[in-house]
């Protein structure tokens, strides 16, 4: 998973292991920490807690990051710093020329006349996206606690800090943390205190998905594994019967990986076993 400029200045995000994975990864993780907090219950309060978590991370979160992984802000930012242009405002009553307020209603019809003329129609539908994906996220986190109000000051900040240290395409790490690490905490703090053994998990999977998409295939091809084989050693002095059925999960993604070489969607083919092995995994902490 991995944001790339367009050369008219916007960003796609290219999901190079495959739509299925992309979408249902962040829910999955969710679930998967809600089940790694012990206290997941068959009961209608737990299910509406489960729908919130999800809302939280689905529609508020991943609307914010897709927002802005998918529009170069910074290029909007450099022609704002050149912007000669300016709507004209009435001036305020016994205000000066070149006094204070004068400079700043002249500021503010420059920043009016760069709204409408460039970011509105470059990045308007972005800018929608990210304001409501923010509402939400506040709105459902308060519902759901404290604890989820700092996660999701937390998210944004980690989401402006990949956008910040991007060149010319957000990495697959941040896009990882963002979408299994943060949502597998989220969950599981919707029912229980945070435990250093589902934190250590939640690092682990995220590892796993962090070089989804990247265009170094090796790296791909390595982290996969490596983020699981990490798992089941984290599980091993915990519960050691489990490791030997996560080793079995594993094996049919190293063919999948060793036999598609030219394939570049060969995680879609590996996500299913993928997402066996971190259930399992959350199940038997």
């Amino acid at each position: 998973m991995m944001s790339k400029l367009r050369p008219g200045g916007l960003m796609r995000l290219q999901v190079q292991g495959g739509g299925t994975l992309a979408w249902s990864a962040p829910l999955w993780a969710t679930l998967c920490g809600a089940v790694a907090s012990g206290r997941l219950t068959l009961t209608l309060p737990a299910a509406i807690r489960l729908l919130l978590v999800l809302l939280l991370v689905e529609a508020g979160w991943g609307t914010m990051w897709n927002a802005l992984a998918t529009t170069d802000w910074a290029a909007l930012l450099r022609r704002w710093r050149n912007w000669n242009a300016e709507d004209r405002l009435p001036l305020l009553p016994y205000v000066r020329p070149a006094s204070p307020g004068e400079r700043a209603i002249r500021w503010l019809g420059r920043a009016l006349s760069w709204a409408r003329t460039l970011l509105l129609p470059t990045a308007g539908r972005a800018l929608g996206a990210l304001i409501s994906g923010a509402m939400l996220s506040l709105v459902v986190a308060a519902v759901l606690g404290t604890s989820h109000l700092l996660l999701t000051a937390a998210a944004i900040a980690l989401m402006q800090i990949a956008l910040l240290t991007a060149r010319r395409e957000v990495g697959t790490g941040w896009d990882s943390v963002l979408r299994i690490g943060l949502p597998w905490l989220a969950g599981h703090l919707a029912f229980g205190s945070p435990l250093l053994e589902s934190l250590a998990l939640a690092a682990a999977f995220t590892v796993t998905l962090a070089a989804v998409g990247s265009e170094r295939q090796t790296l791909e091809r390595t982290l996969w594994p490596a983020g699981q084989v990490a798992a089941m050693v984290l599980l091993l002095p915990r519960q050691p019967i489990a490791v030997p059925f996560l080793f079995l999960l594993l094996i049919p993604q190293l063919l999948m990986a060793a036999g598609n070489a030219p394939n570049r969607h060969w995680t879609r083919q590996a996500w299913p076993w993928l997402a066996a092995a971190m259930l399992l995994a959350a199940w038997v902490l």
